[in-house]
């Protein structure tokens, strides 16, 4: 049993949070003190002894930033079909990554016929069909085009498939629901270019043309390109 005393206010810190040394001296006494907290008194700089890395110059910059070495564990599982070089998934590290945001390098991947190596000065953009100006767009031009920051999640419609086997699966976050990730995307609102085409009133439906091999064509209703 835990006595309480009554008298003064108890102090608190900021947002309604217990005073640190009140919770811990509490959590001690009903028998639920966390291995992790250490007595404040015993705790002094002479105990930590002084790495070696801190004595020496650190690693010269680079052109381009790269993970840790301690970090070699956190990284993609990629399947591929037999047979088929380059389909598949790579699946993001879910349990080993901290906040929101997926760093670029782990960010989920669907192929199905391999990453395309796309030239940006040859490339192009055509939007075609019900408009009442076909246009063509190089991404010099469509960088002259106001845009737009979106933190968005993003997710492989198969993901989480595994919970739908009929016998218990042995993974984990990664390897269930690995093909989901959270990234900030920038660029032009379709809208915007649509806009400038002139969708025909009997314009309903849009079509999204990928690159690759094995063109894979998903149509959606007009409203949603507009958003």
């Amino acid at each position: 049993m835990v006595k309480i005393q009554t008298g003064a206010p108890v102090e608190a810190a900021g947002r309604g949070l217990l005073d640190r040394r009140l919770l811990l001296r509490t959590t001690a006494l009903i028998g639920f003190l966390p291995t992790f907290a250490e007595n404040e008194a015993s705790a002094e700089p002479s105990q930590l002894a002084v790495p070696e890395w801190s004595k020496v110059p650190g690693s010269p910059f680079v052109g381009y930033g790269q993970p840790s070495k301690f970090e070699a564990s956190v990284v993609r599982t990629a399947t591929n079909p037999p047979n088929a070089p380059g389909a598949g998934a790579a699946w993001a590290p879910l349990h080993r990554l901290h906040g929101t945001i997926t760093p670029n390098g782990l960010h989920f991947e669907r192929s199905h016929s391999g990453i395309p190596d796309i030239d940006p000065d040859t490339h192009r953009l055509l939007i075609h069909g019900l408009v009442k100006r076909p246009l063509i767009f190089t991404l010099d031009a469509l960088a002259r085009y106001p845009m737009e920051s979106r933190i968005t999640l993003m997710e492989c419609g198969g993901n989480s498939l595994a919970l739908y086997s009929k016998q218990p699966v042995d993974g984990n976050a990664q390897t269930i629901h690995g093909l989901a990730s959270c990234a900030e995307w920038t660029g032009v609102k379709l809208s915007t270019l649509l806009d400038e085409a002139g969708v025909q009133p009997n314009g309903g439906m849009a079509t999204r043309r990928r690159c690759g091999r094995g063109h894979h064509d998903p149509q959606h209703p007009d409203d949603k390109s507009a958003r």
